[in-house]
């Protein structure tokens, strides 16, 4: 009995030693099952965040696309109005040369209305000064003439009587 007890003690140890070793080990399992469980969560956020990212990635490459697409397409109407610009620009050139040509022929010919204007004026004036004094030797004639023979046909010719006499 004596190897009874002490295998019966031995039993109950051992089966005590095995009890504890399956409570750590199912103790182990669910601190196993818990980390690998909360891995997986960590790993399901891990992956939505990464393909949101992924999603958001490839949007912004879209519209980075676009954008380039649009600023492709602006650059080429760039070019395009600063040709025109540019034409515009030469056509106003030009049109500023004519006109600087046009007021120098304008100021040419103001100049020379002027010279003309002042000689005109000065013709006219010199005219004048003759047609007066034509008019005085007319009159000193006429006082003349009242004192010549009126018969004689050589002072009534100087005289300017002949057309009056004719008339008559």
């Amino acid at each position: 009995m004596k190897y009874m007890v002490v295998l019966l003690g031995s039993l109950v140890a051992f089966t005590l030693l095995l009890m504890g070793f399956v409570y750590s080990r199912s103790t182990l399992e669910i601190q196993l099952t818990k980390t690998s469980y909360f891995k997986n969560v960590k790993n399901k956020v891990t992956s939505d965040m990464l393909k949101e990212t992924k999603s958001s990635i490839d949007d912004t490459n879209k519209r980075l696309m676009q954008q380039r697409k649009r600023i492709q397409e602006l650059t080429k109407q760039i070019k395009t109005v600063q040709e025109a610009v540019d034409g515009k620009k030469a056509e106003l050139n030009t049109c500023n040369n004519d006109l600087s040509q046009i007021k120098d022929e304008i100021a040419s010919l103001k100049e020379t209305r002027s010279k003309s204007h002042t000689e005109f004026q000065q013709k006219k004036s010199d005219l004048n000064e003759q047609i007066d004094k034509l008019k005085t030797e007319l009159e000193k004639r006429s006082n003349l003439c009242n004192y010549i023979n009126k018969r004689s046909v050589e002072g009534m010719k100087l005289c300017g009587i002949v057309a009056v006499l004719q008339a008559e």
